[in-house]
């Protein structure tokens, strides 16, 4: 097991940087919240062992969330797809332990609609970013992740191969 490093920043539209600082209950609140925990990286030879990432969970104040992925320093070469999802549960020792994709309760449409996916293109520098709107907030009762998978989202079925690294939406998700 190598640990990722990662910043998870959750936030809302209507929060400025100073907002940013807020802890704990604030989120809760409507305010904001900063956290980082234990990331995992899956298997040998994963392009992601020394790479750093950053997922942002911001509530827009309208009713929508959008989640952003940002991941620096991955060994694999420019034009490698990966696909990337919310998860049930937080990250753990086995990529499994993060459950399936997280499924908003109440969504309607594709799969792709009532899930949050977030496939990525590595760049020249190692580097990918995708984003995600979805018309629902993200249901907070339970902590989540994101997993980095090994191959595009198929979208017919969701299925995106390994999972090579986690990143956990802790703080007050």
């Amino acid at each position: 097991m190598t640990t990722l490093r990662i910043k998870t920043l959750v936030a809302t539209s209507a929060a400025t940087a100073g907002l940013l600082a807020a802890i704990g209950g604030a989120y809760a609140a409507g305010g904001s919240a900063r956290s980082s925990g234990p990331d995992y990286a899956y298997g040998s030879a994963n392009p992601f062992a020394a790479a750093s990432a950053a997922v942002h969970v911001v509530k827009n104040g309208n009713g929508d969330t959008t989640v952003t992925l940002h991941v620096q320093g991955a060994d694999a070469p420019a034009g490698q797809r990966f696909g990337a999802h919310v998860h049930q549960r937080p990250c753990g020792e086995n990529g499994v332990d993060a459950g399936g994709h997280y499924q908003h309760a109440g969504a309607t449409g594709s799969l792709e609609a009532i899930e949050v996916w977030l496939d990525f293109t590595i760049n020249g520098g190692g580097n990918g970013h995708s984003s995600a709107t979805r018309p629902w907030v993200l249901d907070e009762t339970a902590p989540r992740s994101v997993i980095i998978h090994a191959r595009p989202t198929a979208p017919a079925t969701g299925l995106a191969g390994a999972r090579l690294a986690c990143i956990d939406l802790d703080g007050e998700h």
